[in-house]
């Protein structure tokens, strides 16, 4: 069993390899809150901590975090080896949720926040504010994406391979499989 999960599980490795130690050098070279360009002002290594999830939201304590990471690499790692008649691509992608969730894991047993350092500069967006019903909505204005690391990318990568597949691949092979079940079986008595 260990050995057919092999594979998935140096991908595991080397996404937990190289997210600490990109955030171990941008640690040790960057002040908290320094920013340097690298490609121009589209791609800036920026280091900051985030203690909160994704995207920067707050709404809970360390312990919160902590807990929620820990269950989810749980959940993923069980799912992933009950998952044996899974495409490979599927594996593959549960393998970068599983490595990216460890890597921000290390960084909250560590640091108790993560380190994020990726910023890329995107099309502005602008959402006005208004009011739907009884919902009141500030408005919202982005015109840099929230600062990732190396662990939240795989992760991305890895649910959005998830849902692509999902939507686009598992539908087809499902209408594949139900087409062959629908189909007359041909008659293969010699005819007079």
């Amino acid at each position: 069993m260990i050995n057919k999960q092999r594979p998935y599980l140096v991908v595991v490795f080397i996404v937990v390899f190289f997210d600490q130690l990109s955030k171990c050098i941008i640690h040790s070279t960057f002040f908290l809150g320094e920013s340097k360009q690298v490609v121009g002002d589209l791609i800036r290594f920026t280091f900051i901590f985030n203690p909160g999830g994704a995207f920067g939201i707050t709404f809970g304590s360390y312990w919160v975090y902590t807990i929620l990471s820990l269950a989810a690499v749980i959940a993923v790692i069980a799912y992933f080896f009950k998952a044996d008649k899974q495409p490979k691509f599927i594996k593959l992608c549960l393998a970068l949720v599983v490595g990216g969730a460890a890597g921000n894991m290390i960084d909250r047993l560590i640091y108790r926040k993560v380190i994020d350092f990726i910023d890329i500069d995107i099309v502005d967006i602008i959402i006005p504010p208004f009011s739907f019903l009884s919902f009141d909505f500030s408005g919202l204005a982005i015109s840099r994406w929230y600062t990732f690391n190396i662990a939240d990318a795989a992760i991305t990568i890895g649910l959005f391979g998830i849902l692509i597949f999902l939507i686009f691949f598992h539908q087809s092979k499902q209408e594949i499989i139900t087409a062959d079940e629908t189909e007359p079986i041909p008659d293969e008595r010699p005819h007079t």
